[in-house]
């Protein structure tokens, strides 16, 4: 399994999904409350909330795999353009200081979106070769589950920040 040019595809597909979130023009003003139900939660409930939503990302990224990496595109895709149009509705509310502080942790996220998009390029890229070309690739089992528990522990990490950094004051 050489990672790095799906890692790298999978870079430049987020990275365009960035780019087209960023240019969406909202066309409409936003009232922004001042504190989320969400924040009312224990941190440790909201730990294992976004933890749980994080892996749901990266498990769609993975088994996105079997529809011959399809899914794990669009879904990679998805996830830019969420981030890029948050920063232009960010940016236009509020300073750069108070966007960095709260979608810095996230950047943690986001290498782990990519590399959980990578497993899933992989595996489509393997099912491609094995049921239509007919070819008989190896699949190295070894380096997939390793990226694939790196990808969780990114994950856990990613909310713990998130929780304990950006949400913090």
């Amino acid at each position: 399994m050489n990672a790095k040019p799906l890692t790298l595809s999978a870079t430049a597909v987020y990275l365009t999904g960035v780019l087209v979130g960023y240019n969406i023009d909202p066309g409409f003003g936003i009232d922004l409350p001042e504190a989320s139900p969400l924040m009312d939660q224990p941190k440790i409930k909201l730990l294992w909330s976004i933890a749980g939503n994080n892996l749901m990302v990266a498990l769609i990224n993975i088994v996105g795999g079997f529809s011959l990496g399809v899914v794990s595109l669009l879904n990679t895709f998805y996830n830019g353009l969420v981030l890029g149009y948050a920063f232009t509705v960010a940016g236009d509310n509020f300073p750069v200081t108070v966007i960095l502080r709260h979608l810095l942790p996230h950047a943690i996220e986001i290498a782990a979106i990519v590399l959980s998009g990578s497993l899933g390029f992989y595996l489509g890229i393997h099912l491609f070769r094995k049921f239509i070309l007919g070819r008989r690739p190896v699949f190295d089992y070894r380096k997939y589950i390793f990226q694939a528990v790196l990808t969780l522990v990114i994950l856990l990490g990613a909310a713990f920040l998130e929780v304990f950094v950006s949400f913090s004051g």
